[in-house]
């Protein structure tokens, strides 16, 4: 009788285990719950290699400070050395914390399946824009649409900056095909991949390539030797608002952690002259960081299901 009741009683355990595992129909997984609270000992932190190195590392090292001091725990910089990088590097847990561009958040999102909280985005990327720019000896000027551009981009050459760059590829493409009705690459004589902002300036100033693409952030603060070679190009185009850059956080460090993150960037103000630093190395000058919604970026996601390749 005692052996009868033993076995019904671990029969019921297990029955109950599979249920969690599987889902009441047996029929799919089902999600369990994220910890609340969760022991970090570290947070790792990263960001999309868009421009150069140094300023990169820099501007994370700032804001890793400030983090370390509101969490209470280390803060680590692990530069990545591209794209690719920072999402597997969150999706395998190597990393807590990444400030990815629009396309790379989403792409994180779906290699974590979903398991990516978008914890707050800057004010400016809700209405994120791309230069379309030229070598001033060209002198191109203001075009009123990128069906114009087509129409005298024979013979010329085109530089994007990374694949997987939203601002400096992706909504720049979708806009250059929504309004000429034609691919880049049946346009141009050449489309070519700079690997960053900065360096899209150069090249185009250089006279390397004829037309690039980047963000109208890293032209508006372009400094010394970035400043000298924008001062050889112009903006011939402006493409319409989108949404971009974004602070991704892998949901296993716990909702606890998740929200202390979340509070702390929020908290950045840029009437105090520490927090002013950190806003204005990261492209936020007199702005701020704020919350967001992962639906806030369905619109990348559709653009990314329709097969543009980013490397």
């Amino acid at each position: 009788m005692l052996k009868l009741r033993v076995f019904s009683i671990l029969a019921a355990a297990f029955a109950l285990l599979f249920s969690v595992q599987t889902g009441v129909n047996g029929d799919a997984p089902a999600a369990l719950p994220v910890a609340d609270k969760v022991e970090l000992k570290e947070l790792r932190i990263s960001a999309i290699p868009d421009s150069d190195a140094k300023k990169i590392e820099e501007k994370c090292n700032l804001f890793g400070e400030y983090l370390s001091r509101k969490l209470g725990i280390p803060v680590k910089f692990m530069p990545q050395q591209n794209y690719a990088a920072c999402v597997t590097g969150l999706a395998t847990d190597q990393l807590e914390l990444v400030w990815f561009g629009g396309v790379t958040g989403v792409q994180a999102d779906k290699k974590m399946d979903g398991k990516c909280t978008f914890v707050a985005c800057r004010d400016i990327d809700k209405k994120f824009k791309s230069y379309f720019i030229a070598n001033k000896s060209a002198k191109i000027g203001t075009l009123k649409d990128l069906d114009a551009l087509a129409e005298i981009g024979d013979e010329k050459t085109l530089t994007f900056g990374s694949k997987g760059s939203t601002s400096g590829h992706v909504m720049p493409r979708h806009f250059f095909q929504e309004q000429s009705g034609e691919k880049p690459e049946d346009v141009f004589k050449k489309v070519a991949y700079s690997g960053s902002h900065d360096a899209t300036i150069r090249n185009v100033a250089d006279g390397t390539a004829d037309f690039g693409v980047l963000n109208y952030k890293n032209w508006d603060t372009a400094k010394d030797d970035l400043a000298r070679a924008k001062d050889k190009c112009e903006i011939i185009y402006t493409t319409p608002d989108y949404v971009d850059y974004v602070w991704g956080a892998r949901d296993s460090i716990g909702t606890d952690w998740i929200k202390k993150i979340k509070d702390a960037i929020l908290a950045l103000d840029a009437k105090n002259e520490t927090d002013a630093k950190i806003l204005e190395a990261w492209g936020a000058k007199g702005g701020k960081f704020v919350e967001c919604e992962k639906k806030e970026w369905d619109g990348i996601k559709k653009i990314l299901e329709a097969g543009v390749d980013v490397g």
